[in-house]
């Protein structure tokens, strides 16, 4: 007879966005740093008075989906839950979890306008999950604009950084000014194609022939993130 065999009690798997408000900042703060950001502009440092304002901006959002739920839905939504994340920008609605995450960079340095923004835009999401006509419809009726979350210092540092590291070449027409870049220094043979196109009928003309710009720091790492809104997940 085979002894019983003990039961193992399985490790949940502890959620990302579960991280607390002050965590999160610090995230932020240590990820300024890395790419060489500004840290005064903010006033990241100061702790106490982002615990209590972030925590301000998370109970307004709780009494904004209650009023939007009972006037434009009948109370038929069931409230989610409402969160930080650590995106450089924007948020997000996870369906399976019925969890709202809001970008804390973008509150950080754009205040209660962006993070209401970015507020409708999940809350609309609740109802239609794609960014079809019919979405922009619901997030119009509730209040929200539609425009792009907002470009910050994060996400900025963090696009500059990708494009350094992986189209390390950059040219600027002699004429229009215009500036490109490209992978290898191959593009120095390329001329600009509007100019070409304006001035010399498409044609190869050396007059718009590109120039190098020569960086004045080299970057060491990388990194990407949308600028959209949000992102769904499921």
């Amino acid at each position: 007879m085979q002894a019983p065999r003990k039961q193992v009690k399985k490790k949940s798997r502890r959620r990302v966005d579960e991280r607390s408000e002050i965590d999160l900042l610090h995230s932020y703060r240590s990820a300024l740093q890395k790419y060489g950001c500004d840290l005064t502009e903010h006033d990241v440092d100061n702790e106490f008075y982002w615990y209590f304002r972030l925590s301000e901006l998370l109970a307004l959002a709780k009494k904004t989906f209650l009023e939007i739920n009972a006037r434009h839905f009948s109370g038929l939504l069931i409230e989610p839950r409402i969160i930080y994340c650590n995106r450089a920008t924007g948020g997000y609605y996870n369906k399976a979890r019925h969890t709202i995450g809001i970008s804390l960079a973008m509150t950080v340095e754009h205040g209660e306008p962006e993070f209401m923004e970015t507020l409708l835009h999940e809350i609309a999401h609740i109802v239609v999950q794609s960014h079809s006509p019919r979405f922009y419809t619901v997030l119009r009726n509730i209040g929200g604009s539609g425009k792009k979350a907002a470009l910050t210092t994060l996400l900025k540092a963090k696009r500059e950084r990708f494009l350094t590291e992986h189209y390390p070449v950059q040219v600027r027409c002699p004429n229009c000014k215009h500036e490109y870049r490209y992978r290898t220094r191959r593009a120095l043979r390329y001329a600009c194609r509007p100019c070409c196109e304006k001035f010399a009928k498409g044609k190869f003309d050396p007059r718009f022939k590109f120039v190098e710009i020569k960086p004045s720091l080299p970057m060491e790492e990388s990194g990407s993130e949308d600028s959209s809104r949000s992102g769904n997940q499921s």
